[in-house]
């Protein structure tokens, strides 16, 4: 249903895409936390993870106030799960037991394409206000972890993470006026993706993240 929702939306804003009358580009460093929301009894959240999203984001206006935005950027996220049942984990040269209690700490790194609508407002004085909302699709090239209780440290954990997520997201903020065309951005975007993130079978972990916008429109 979730893909089925997702294809939707994307024939949806073809027709925007197909009649654009201008294009605006912003070039961001977003810093972000991020938490994993486990679909396991014998596991919990171990709280959140510091990270930045970098990137830059089009937005493809149709109308005066909406626009088409897309964009890439390279996302470094993660987050902390704590196990109360104890059962293996696979890195790339070795295999470890992750025992009860124990926090395992994801260091992971995406490349994002997001895509969705843009709404801004009329400027008023020198500001704009914006909110956005769309999709995601994530393609995951690096992720390590860490077992501090083990002595593991930014071990490669390829092969239990899974390569590709797609999201939803929603954010709103305010562009500030410098004179022309160029624009400061601040806001906010929170993010959630709709798939587990590992490829294990013996757990499932959905990711969230928060943003805080900050970027340059020209």
């Amino acid at each position: 249903m979730k893909i089925r929702i997702w294809f939707i939306f994307v024939l949806m804003i073809i027709p925007c895409i197909t009649s654009a009358r201008d294009l605006r580009f912003i070039v961001f460093a977003d810093p972000q936390v991020a938490w994993l929301s486990p679909e396991a009894g014998s596991i919990e959240s171990a709280g959140i993870r510091g990270g930045l999203n970098a990137g830059f984001e089009m937005d493809n206006f149709f109308s005066t106030s909406y626009a088409f935005s897309t964009g890439l950027s390279i996302n470094s996220i993660g987050g902390k799960l704590k196990f109360s049942n104890p059962f293996p984990v696979h890195f790339a040269d070795f295999t470890d037991s992750i025992a009860p209690g124990n926090i395992l700490i994801y260091k992971l790194q995406y490349i994002d394409f997001p895509f969705g609508l843009k709404f801004t407002t009329r400027e008023i004085g020198y500001s704009t206000i914006y909110v956005k909302l769309g999709f995601g699709t994530h393609l995951n090239i690096r992720s390590r972890a860490d077992i501090s209780a083990r002595g593991i440290e930014n071990e490669n954990l390829k092969g239990e993470i899974a390569l590709i997520n797609l999201s939803y997201h929603f954010g709103a903020g305010v562009q500030y006026s410098l004179g022309g065309q160029t624009s400061v951005v601040a806001g906010f975007e929170y993010r959630h993706r709709f798939f587990d993130i590992a490829s294990s079978p013996h757990y499932k972990a959905l990711l969230n993240s928060l943003s805080l916008r900050a970027g340059v429109l020209f």
